[in-house]
């Protein structure tokens, strides 16, 4: 009776533990970039994501390991932005933003990453109202306890979310099918009763 109850305290600690080490993570965006680019006929472009919120549960250790539960990622279509109003207005054309105004990723399941190493997980991306899994590959850095950064490219095709990749100039210019979303963020530890 004695060894049972102490192997359910024991038990009951350990959950304890584990449920603290358990930490939401939010972007600090003025040390993030987040970048859209391309190709097209004449040129190659890039745009910039203005406004996005990521949210990362993960747990973190003295050896720069990071395990990662989740990640939710969700950015305004009309925030990606080439200080061009004419490639501005076609890229949001060509997204429906009127119609599917976020463009959102989740991914679940623990994937484990330390410190200058590639990791790879896969998660559901959504653009312009059509849902696809696609494979996220990222490397950590600066891994802390209460911060963390992620590096790393995502190549998607507009086709495959039923995008018409926009034309300029009666049609001279065409823009490539393939498009690369390039992220560099620095995750922190988001304070107690913050509801971002």
């Amino acid at each position: 009776m004695y060894n049972k109850l102490i192997i359910s305290l024991f038990a009951i600690l350990l959950a304890s533990n584990l449920s603290v080490a358990q930490v939401s993570y939010q972007e600090n965006e003025s040390n993030s970039k987040l970048m859209v680019t391309g190709t097209s006929s004449i040129h190659d472009w890039e745009m910039a994501v203005e406004d996005y919120d990521c949210l990362v549960s993960a747990s973190a250790n003295e050896n720069q390991e990071i395990s990662i539960e989740s990640i939710k990622f969700s950015c305004l279509a009309e925030s990606i932005k080439a200080n061009n109003k004419i490639m501005d207005n076609k890229a949001h054309k060509a997204l429906d933003s009127d119609n599917h105004p976020k463009i959102s990723f989740s991914a679940g399941g623990t994937v484990s990453a330390t410190a200058n190493s590639v990791t790879k997980t896969k998660g559901k991306l959504q653009i312009a109202g059509k849902e696809k899994e696609v494979e996220l590959e990222f490397t950590l850095a600066e891994a802390q306890a209460d911060q963390f950064k992620v590096s790393g490219k995502i190549p998607v095709r507009m086709s495959d979310f039923g995008i018409e990749p926009p034309t300029a100039m009666m049609g001279t210019l065409k823009t490539g099918d393939e498009v690369i979303i390039h992220f560099d963020i620095v995750l922190q530890n988001m304070p107690t009763g913050n509801t971002k």
